[in-house]
Protein backbone atom coordinates (compact mmCIF):
# COMPACT_ATOMS: atom_id res chain seq x y z
CA UNK A 1 0.00 0.00 0.00
CA UNK A 2 1.12 3.35 -1.02
CA UNK A 3 2.79 5.57 1.73
CA UNK A 4 1.49 8.89 0.10
CA UNK A 5 -2.02 7.33 -0.28
CA UNK A 6 -1.82 6.51 3.85
CA UNK A 7 -0.89 10.09 4.15
CA UNK A 8 -3.23 11.31 1.87
CA UNK A 9 -6.05 9.45 3.47
CA UNK A 10 -5.06 10.77 6.92
CA UNK A 11 -5.11 14.64 5.97
CA UNK A 12 -7.79 14.34 3.96
CA UNK A 13 -10.12 12.61 6.95
CA UNK A 14 -8.65 15.52 8.97
CA UNK A 15 -9.89 18.17 6.91
CA UNK A 16 -13.44 16.63 6.39
CA UNK A 17 -13.84 16.26 10.63
CA UNK A 18 -12.65 19.90 11.27
CA UNK A 19 -14.88 21.11 7.55
CA UNK A 20 -17.68 19.09 9.69
CA UNK A 21 -16.70 20.89 13.06
CA UNK A 22 -16.78 24.63 11.16
CA UNK A 23 -20.32 23.92 9.68
CA UNK A 24 -21.56 22.60 13.32
CA UNK A 25 -20.01 25.82 15.27
CA UNK A 26 -21.23 28.18 12.10
CA UNK A 27 -24.37 26.20 12.14
CA UNK A 28 -25.24 26.91 15.98
CA UNK A 29 -23.58 30.45 15.74
CA UNK A 30 -26.64 31.67 13.66
CA UNK A 31 -28.59 29.88 14.89
CA UNK A 32 -27.96 31.11 18.97
CA UNK A 33 -26.31 34.26 18.62
CA UNK A 34 -27.39 35.93 15.42
CA UNK A 35 -30.98 37.46 14.72
CA UNK A 36 -33.15 36.21 13.87
CA UNK A 37 -31.82 32.94 15.34
CA UNK A 38 -32.60 30.29 12.90
CA UNK A 39 -31.36 27.47 11.18
CA UNK A 40 -28.80 28.62 7.75
CA UNK A 41 -27.25 26.13 6.22
CA UNK A 42 -23.65 27.86 5.70
CA UNK A 43 -21.55 27.33 3.16
CA UNK A 44 -21.97 26.85 -1.09
CA UNK A 45 -22.41 23.45 -0.11
CA UNK A 46 -25.45 21.20 0.61
CA UNK A 47 -23.66 19.10 2.65
CA UNK A 48 -22.77 19.54 6.64
CA UNK A 49 -19.05 20.80 5.45
CA UNK A 50 -17.11 24.10 5.16
CA UNK A 51 -14.26 23.51 3.57
CA UNK A 52 -12.58 26.66 4.75
CA UNK A 53 -12.39 25.02 7.97
CA UNK A 54 -10.86 22.52 6.77
CA UNK A 55 -8.21 24.05 4.86
CA UNK A 56 -7.95 26.21 7.19
CA UNK A 57 -7.46 24.01 10.09
CA UNK A 58 -4.62 21.95 7.87
CA UNK A 59 -2.96 24.64 6.92
CA UNK A 60 -2.27 25.65 10.63
CA UNK A 61 -1.01 22.32 11.33
CA UNK A 62 1.39 22.78 8.53
CA UNK A 63 2.54 26.29 9.52
CA UNK A 64 2.37 25.67 13.33
CA UNK A 65 4.54 22.93 13.25
CA UNK A 66 7.82 23.60 13.98
CA UNK A 67 6.60 26.36 17.02
CA UNK A 68 5.11 23.47 18.55
CA UNK A 69 7.44 21.58 18.34
CA UNK A 70 9.90 23.88 20.73
CA UNK A 71 9.76 25.37 23.92
CA UNK A 72 9.64 28.95 24.16
CA UNK A 73 10.29 30.37 27.66
CA UNK A 74 9.87 33.03 29.94
CA UNK A 75 13.72 32.86 30.51
CA UNK A 76 13.77 34.36 27.00
CA UNK A 77 12.98 37.81 26.62
CA UNK A 78 12.03 38.50 23.07
CA UNK A 79 9.34 35.77 23.84
CA UNK A 80 8.65 37.49 26.78
CA UNK A 81 7.70 40.66 25.42
CA UNK A 82 5.93 39.59 22.80
CA UNK A 83 3.56 37.58 24.89
CA UNK A 84 2.98 40.57 27.60
CA UNK A 85 2.23 42.45 24.06
CA UNK A 86 -0.28 40.08 22.63
CA UNK A 87 -1.75 39.57 25.90
CA UNK A 88 -2.00 42.92 26.98
CA UNK A 89 -3.59 44.29 23.40
CA UNK A 90 -6.34 41.50 23.56
CA UNK A 91 -7.63 42.60 27.02
CA UNK A 92 -7.44 45.92 26.13
CA UNK A 93 -8.98 46.01 22.61
CA UNK A 94 -11.81 44.04 24.55
CA UNK A 95 -12.66 46.20 26.80
CA UNK A 96 -12.71 48.65 24.62
CA UNK A 97 -14.83 46.89 22.53
CA UNK A 98 -17.38 46.73 25.36
CA UNK A 99 -16.73 49.99 27.11
CA UNK A 100 -16.77 52.52 23.61
CA UNK A 101 -19.36 54.81 23.48
CA UNK A 102 -19.98 55.37 20.20
CA UNK A 103 -19.10 52.08 18.94
CA UNK A 104 -15.77 52.05 17.28
CA UNK A 105 -16.36 50.38 13.69
CA UNK A 106 -12.61 51.27 11.92
CA UNK A 107 -9.41 50.54 12.64
CA UNK A 108 -8.32 53.99 12.15
CA UNK A 109 -10.79 55.35 14.26
CA UNK A 110 -9.75 52.93 17.56
CA UNK A 111 -6.20 53.84 16.69
CA UNK A 112 -7.41 57.47 16.90
CA UNK A 113 -9.11 57.28 19.59
CA UNK A 114 -7.22 54.20 22.20
CA UNK A 115 -3.77 54.16 20.39
CA UNK A 116 -1.87 56.36 23.01
CA UNK A 117 -3.58 54.31 25.90
CA UNK A 118 -2.92 51.23 23.93
CA UNK A 119 0.71 52.07 23.61
CA UNK A 120 1.07 53.17 27.35
CA UNK A 121 -0.74 50.29 29.17
CA UNK A 122 1.99 47.64 26.57
CA UNK A 123 4.50 50.14 28.06
CA UNK A 124 3.82 49.52 31.43
CA UNK A 125 2.99 46.21 31.33
CA UNK A 126 6.11 45.08 29.05
CA UNK A 127 8.64 46.67 31.83
CA UNK A 128 6.71 45.41 35.14
CA UNK A 129 7.05 41.79 33.29
CA UNK A 130 10.28 42.40 32.10
CA UNK A 131 11.22 43.28 35.70
CA UNK A 132 9.77 40.45 37.72
CA UNK A 133 11.21 37.75 34.81
CA UNK A 134 14.60 39.56 35.35
CA UNK A 135 14.54 39.82 39.07
CA UNK A 136 13.04 36.40 39.76
CA UNK A 137 15.36 33.25 40.72
CA UNK A 138 12.24 30.98 40.44
CA UNK A 139 13.38 28.02 38.08
CA UNK A 140 9.19 27.39 37.54
CA UNK A 141 8.59 30.72 36.56
CA UNK A 142 11.45 30.92 34.18
CA UNK A 143 11.02 28.12 32.69
CA UNK A 144 7.45 28.64 32.08
CA UNK A 145 6.38 27.59 28.64
CA UNK A 146 4.79 30.71 26.31
CA UNK A 147 4.40 28.80 23.28
CA UNK A 148 0.84 28.71 23.76
CA UNK A 149 0.51 32.54 23.72
CA UNK A 150 3.01 32.70 20.31
CA UNK A 151 0.47 29.90 18.87
CA UNK A 152 -2.63 32.02 19.72
CA UNK A 153 -0.95 34.97 17.87
CA UNK A 154 0.18 32.95 14.34
CA UNK A 155 -3.23 31.36 14.41
CA UNK A 156 -5.12 34.90 15.07
CA UNK A 157 -3.11 36.10 11.82
CA UNK A 158 -3.34 32.98 9.72
CA UNK A 159 -7.03 32.74 10.17
CA UNK A 160 -8.14 36.36 9.58
CA UNK A 161 -5.93 36.60 6.48
CA UNK A 162 -7.85 32.97 5.59
CA UNK A 163 -11.09 34.74 6.26
CA UNK A 164 -10.34 37.89 4.18
CA UNK A 165 -9.20 35.85 1.13
CA UNK A 166 -12.28 33.62 1.22
CA UNK A 167 -14.22 36.78 1.29
CA UNK A 168 -13.10 37.96 -1.12
CA UNK A 169 -13.29 34.75 -3.71
CA UNK A 170 -16.74 33.62 -2.55
CA UNK A 171 -18.17 37.63 -3.52
CA UNK A 172 -16.55 37.79 -6.57
CA UNK A 173 -16.55 34.34 -8.35
CA UNK A 174 -20.18 33.18 -6.70
CA UNK A 175 -21.21 36.83 -6.15
CA UNK A 176 -22.63 36.09 -2.09
CA UNK A 177 -22.00 37.78 0.75
CA UNK A 178 -21.76 35.21 3.38
CA UNK A 179 -20.95 37.30 5.93
CA UNK A 180 -20.92 41.13 6.16
CA UNK A 181 -19.05 42.63 9.03
CA UNK A 182 -20.34 46.24 8.01
CA UNK A 183 -21.31 47.81 11.63
CA UNK A 184 -18.77 45.40 14.09
CA UNK A 185 -16.31 46.06 15.72
CA UNK A 186 -12.86 47.21 13.89
CA UNK A 187 -14.13 45.73 10.69
CA UNK A 188 -12.12 45.88 7.70
CA UNK A 189 -13.59 46.40 4.15
CA UNK A 190 -16.96 44.53 5.86
CA UNK A 191 -14.89 41.40 5.31
CA UNK A 192 -12.85 40.81 9.21
CA UNK A 193 -13.76 41.97 12.13
CA UNK A 194 -12.24 41.86 16.11
CA UNK A 195 -15.09 39.49 17.41
CA UNK A 196 -14.28 36.92 14.47
CA UNK A 197 -10.84 37.01 14.52
CA UNK A 198 -10.66 36.57 18.26
CA UNK A 199 -12.78 33.57 18.47
CA UNK A 200 -11.12 31.95 15.30
CA UNK A 201 -7.85 32.39 17.41
CA UNK A 202 -9.44 31.04 20.59
CA UNK A 203 -11.09 28.06 18.86
CA UNK A 204 -8.22 26.85 16.72
CA UNK A 205 -6.18 27.08 19.80
CA UNK A 206 -8.34 25.00 21.39
CA UNK A 207 -8.18 22.61 18.67
CA UNK A 208 -4.47 22.94 18.53
CA UNK A 209 -3.73 21.48 22.26
CA UNK A 210 -7.20 19.69 23.11
CA UNK A 211 -8.95 18.46 19.65
CA UNK A 212 -6.24 17.84 17.31
CA UNK A 213 -4.79 14.60 20.07
CA UNK A 214 -8.57 13.23 19.78
CA UNK A 215 -8.48 13.59 15.81
CA UNK A 216 -4.96 11.71 15.76
CA UNK A 217 -6.61 8.84 18.34
CA UNK A 218 -9.06 8.68 16.11
CA UNK A 219 -7.74 8.04 13.18
CA UNK A 220 -4.89 5.82 14.79
CA UNK A 221 -7.55 3.55 15.38
CA UNK A 222 -8.50 2.67 12.36
CA UNK A 223 -7.13 0.41 9.79
CA UNK A 224 -5.14 2.02 6.76
CA UNK A 225 -7.14 0.29 4.24
CA UNK A 226 -10.08 1.17 6.52
CA UNK A 227 -9.19 4.89 6.29
CA UNK A 228 -8.53 4.63 2.61
CA UNK A 229 -11.79 3.73 2.01
CA UNK A 230 -13.31 6.28 4.07
CA UNK A 231 -11.61 8.60 2.46
CA UNK A 232 -12.36 7.52 -1.05
CA UNK A 233 -16.13 7.69 -0.13
CA UNK A 234 -15.93 10.66 1.36
CA UNK A 235 -14.14 12.14 -1.78
CA UNK A 236 -16.93 11.13 -3.96
CA UNK A 237 -19.62 12.33 -2.04
CA UNK A 238 -17.89 15.61 -1.97
CA UNK A 239 -17.00 16.41 -5.65
CA UNK A 240 -20.33 15.14 -6.29
CA UNK A 241 -22.16 18.06 -3.72
CA UNK A 242 -19.28 20.04 -5.30
CA UNK A 243 -20.86 19.83 -8.58
CA UNK A 244 -24.63 20.09 -7.63
CA UNK A 245 -24.50 22.66 -5.43
CA UNK A 246 -22.02 25.12 -7.25
CA UNK A 247 -21.36 24.14 -11.03
CA UNK A 248 -24.85 22.79 -11.79
CA UNK A 249 -26.87 25.42 -9.68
Amino acid sequence: MSDKLKVFSKYYLTFTIYGLIGWIYEVLWMWFVVPPRMFINRGVLFGPVLPIYGFGMLLLLFLLNGILKKKHTVDNKFYLILSAIIVTTFIYTTAVEYTASPKIYSVVNYLKNYGIGLVVVNVAVIVLVYIIADKTKNEKIKNLDLTIVLVFLLIWIITTVIEYISHLVIDKCFHKMLWDYTYDFLNVNKRINWDASRNFAVGGTFLIYVVQPQVEKLLGKIKEKNKIILAVVIGIIMVADFVISVILK
